[in-house]
């Protein structure tokens, strides 16, 4: 007898069957990150708009929408979080260039007669890794360390501003945000940010603010470009990142289009199941910062979708924070879906001052996180990441019930919806007949795709296997033993079958309560 192999010439037609166990597998989700922002309005001509675009380095962004526009900030961050690890995306959309505002601001420098020579390190937006440095001269005049702070701003084509001397008072520097916008009234300027940093002997400045940056997009129009109906997400971005900050109808746009509490809509609808998160960030200092975010949390208690994480007192920008977060996020997630954050270091943010950081107490940031905010810590002087939560905690569902109000869980349940559907979309499950008993199916071809209500219960098993093998659930046993008690069913057409599938999800290392107990008395031992 012989055999048709891969090296046979001779015609022939060849008929088989063979009895194969097919496996299941969940493959972790590959993430993808997204960035929603503006750019330079003259460097739109040649990008298309609320589209979404393939980029792979901040130089990218900043070579196609300009460097130190938002979406160039946005990226220096995101994928400094990712270390350039995962598959990135950007939306560029137009600036309002009918009713948006740059914001502005400004440093008016004084020099005494006995100036000496030393260094001004000026920080621009908290970025840390890109200090405006300029060496001062004895006896150096107010406009010529203004000449000299402006030309030094302005070679560092990174930062989020340009420089020019005031027109009236040559002494002053004018700084005007690039991007247009409410994202520029959180630039900060600020001085002397590192140990042992000061201003030369004889200089003074006074800091006006960064402010009147006025417009925010409609981030509407860039989420349906990614898909609307059952065509949302299409391309399944897990990680949106955007520059548009705490504003209210950008959180219920991107609320709207994920889905709100605890219902099969939006990204979570059955013929969709691609949800993907998305936090802001916030630096208010104080007691204030807390109180204000605390009710920012507590006014979205069913959205699953948006969150906040807060480095109190920060010069670093907000959404520039939030934009690292996600990054590290995204690359924590793309191998182990379930690891949480807790203690992955913000690189190059600026921690604040310690007695702005209402985050220094247990108790503060316990009542952030029951109110759906993301703390941060400081460890020798580094940000770090802490619990990261949705805002998700509606007044009737149980804490220790609330799935949604994890970053986390959201990424273990991004898995689990995908696993679910790739097993259920092979190719084993295309073009299938069912019937009472498979075993009652005698004809060699049929019996391959035929199909019964136990070939489902095994591929559920098979889908429980490998979600406990990867940490996904908490036990295997709870979610086989339901099945048990509330198998499948065959659709009375018979024309399909209703699944559903039980799990408690892994928990999140958080909390470790040790305590030791002491006595002196060598008593007991006796």
């Amino acid at each position: 007898m012989g055999e048709v192999i891969a090296s046979s010439l001779a015609a022939a037609v060849t008929s088989g069957v063979t009895n194969t166990q097919f496996q299941t597998s969940a493959e972790v989700v590959q993430r993808k990150i997204l960035f929603i922002g503006t750019g330079d309005p003259t460097k739109e001509a040649g990008l298309s708009l609320n589209t979404p675009i393939p980029v792979t380095s901040p130089e990218d962004v900043g070579n196609l929408t300009g460097f130190g526009w938002m979406l160039h900030r946005l990226a220096e961050q995101g994928f400094k979080g990712s270390k350039n690890s995962i598959e990135a995306w950007m939306i560029v959309q137009a600036e309002d260039g009918a009713t948006g505002v740059q914001a502005l601001g400004d440093i008016d420098f004084t020099a005494s007669t006995g100036v000496l020579a030393g260094k001004i390190s000026l920080y621009i937006s908290g970025i840390l890794n890109r200090v405006v440095e300029v060496a001062v001269t004895d006896a150096m005049t107010a406009d010529n360390i203004a000449a000299a702070v402006i030309v030094a701003v302005n070679a560092i084509k990174e930062l989020p501003v340009t420089a020019l001397v005031n027109g009236v008072t040559t002494a002053q520097v004018d700084f005007t945000a690039k991007s247009v916008g409410t994202w520029g009234n959180n630039i900060d300027l600020a001085f002397n940010l590192k140990q042992g940093e000061e201003l030369p002997s004889g200089v003074s400045a006074v800091i006006t603010a960064m402010a009147s940056g006025a417009g925010v997009e409609v981030i509407a129009t860039a989420l349906n470009s990614l898909g609307v109906g059952d065509n949302a997400n299409e391309n399944f971005f897990t990680d949106v990142i955007h520059g548009y900050g705490a504003d209210t109808t950008t959180m219920d746009a991107i609320l709207a289009y994920v889905g709100a509490g605890n219902t099969k809509i939006g990204l979570y609808s059955e013929l969709v199941h691609k949800p993907f998160r998305v936090l802001t960030g916030d630096v208010v200092a104080d007691s204030a910062g807390l109180t204000a975010i605390r009710a920012i949390g507590d006014g979205r208690k069913t959205d699953r979708a948006n969150g906040t994480v807060s480095v109190p007192g920060s010069h670093s920008h907000p959404e520039e924070i939030a934009a690292q977060a996600m990054g590290i996020m995204a690359k924590v997630n793309n191998s182990l879906a379930e690891q949480n954050y807790v203690d992955m270091i913000l690189q190059d943010i600026d921690p604040g001052a310690t007695a702005d950081r209402w985050t220094s107490e247990y108790t503060n940031r316990d009542l952030a996180v029951k109110s759906g905010i993301s703390p941060t810590f400081v460890i020798s002087g580094n940000v770090v990441l802490q619990n990261v939560a949705t805002y998700y905690h509606p007044d009737k569902v149980p804490q220790a019930s609330n799935g949604y109000r994890s970053m986390r869980n959201i990424s273990v349940l991004q898995n689990i919806l995908n696993s679910q559907y790739v097993t259920f979309n092979a190719d084993k499950w295309k073009n299938v007949t069912f019937v009472e008993d498979v075993t009652k199916v005698s004809n060699a071809a049929s019996r391959e795709y035929v199909r019964d209500i136990d070939a489902v219960i095994d591929e559920d098993i098979s889908l429980i296997d490998t979600w406990m093998d990867n940490a996904w659930i908490y036990t295997d046993t709870f979610s086989k033993e339901q099945l048990k008690t509330n198998p499948p069913t065959i659709r009375t057409g018979a024309d399909g079958f209703n699944n559903k599938i039980k799990v408690i999800l892994s928990g999140e290392g958080l909390i470790f309560d040790n305590e030791t107990e002491f006595d002196v008395s060598i008593a007991v031992l006796s």
